[in-house]
């Protein structure tokens, strides 16, 4: 048992390290840094899960398989959230929704005996896995050769676990074929495969090959900023104002995927932008008119200095310098 509690408090020292670094100052980073930091609290967290089960077979009680159960479905959740931070997009939803999933699979673990429990958490990281999956195959953000790899190891991983709880609940938890294929050890191995896969994504994302582009013209668009960035501070603090314009973009790529970042805001050739990309974020993500008031056209109000034409890029595939 000294063992398993060394375990354990080495598995809590580096979880509390990695949050230490990853959770303050949330917005503030830039995307990759942010990807970078939840996605290395995804991997610590899928760690973690496997030392809680082996402190839990040693004897080490309900608590281990608890924090494991838990651990296991916030490792792809996490993954989630590192990947929306990558496009620029805010995860309040989803983090509520992670939240909720963990709770609830704390909750069936500490009161259904197994193997009830293990059917519902199997369940739980088919669904998190699966959605990981979805979102890195439909990202935006090169390189995409690395997020495909993320999406496809996330949904074979998804695939298994839930056949994992199909088969053990059909079949048998002490068939031939669940001992084989699906118990602690099999599931264990598959699971660190698929940790070492996709950490190897992750830095293939930071460090790997980029696209140059050739550059063509179009007709320049409508720029929609935040107009009064220090009266918008004030009333809201830094932090949500840049969660304002991570919206404001969000949703001009919802309407024109070819709308380019610009300082404070976005440039998209949107008809009556501001108009339009008010009323959608009053619907879509929650803004209050209050908070719409502050979006102005950047150009006819020189909230900052615009180009005449904006760029197109074509892509082609070369070595990132």
């Amino acid at each position: 048992m000294g063992l398993s509690f060394g375990i354990l408090a080495v598995s809590v020292a580096v979880a509390g390290a990695v949050m230490f670094i990853a959770m303050p100052r949330i917005g503030t980073p830039g995307p990759m840094t942010l990807f970078l930091r939840f996605a290395a609290v995804a991997g610590v967290t899928a760690a973690g899960s496997s030392a809680m089960y082996f402190i839990y077979g040693a004897g080490g009680g309900i608590l281990p398989l608890v924090l494991g159960d838990v651990a296991m479905v916030l490792a792809p959740a996490l993954l989630i959230v590192a990947l929306s931070a990558l496009e620029g997009r805010r995860a309040r939803n989803t983090s509520i929704a992670i939240l909720a999933l963990a709770l609830a699979v704390a909750l069936v673990t500490a009161t259904v005996p197994l193997p009830g429990s293990l059917a519902a958490k199997a369940v739980a990281v088919a669904v998190t896995c699966g959605a990981c999956g979805w979102v890195a195959s439909h990202s935006r953000v090169e390189p995409f050769g690395p997020l495909r790899v993320i999406a496809l190891t996330s949904g074979v991983f998804a695939v298994y676990s839930l056949f994992r709880a199909i088969v053990g609940l059909v079949v048998g938890w002490d068939s031939v074929l669940y001992r084989v294929a699906f118990s602690f050890a099999p599931a264990t191995i598959l699971g660190a495969l698929a940790v070492l896969a996709i950490g190897a994504a992750v830095v293939r994302v930071r460090f790997g090959p980029r696209v140059t582009v050739d550059v063509a013209e179009r007709a320049a668009g409508s720029v929609v900023v935040v107009g009064d960035w220090d009266l918008a501070s004030t009333a809201y603090g830094p932090d949500r104002v840049r969660g304002l314009v991570a919206d404001l973009r969000a949703a001009a790529r919802d309407l024109d995927p070819a709308a380019v970042d610009v300082p404070r805001g976005t440039e998209t050739l949107v008809p009556d932008a501001v108009s339009v990309l008010s009323d959608r974020l009053r619907r879509d993500y929650g803004w209050e008119p209050e908070q719409t008031i502050l979006l102005v056209d950047g150009a006819t109000t020189s909230a900052i200095r615009t180009r005449p034409r904006v760029r197109v890029e074509k892509k082609r595939g070369s070595a990132r310098s």
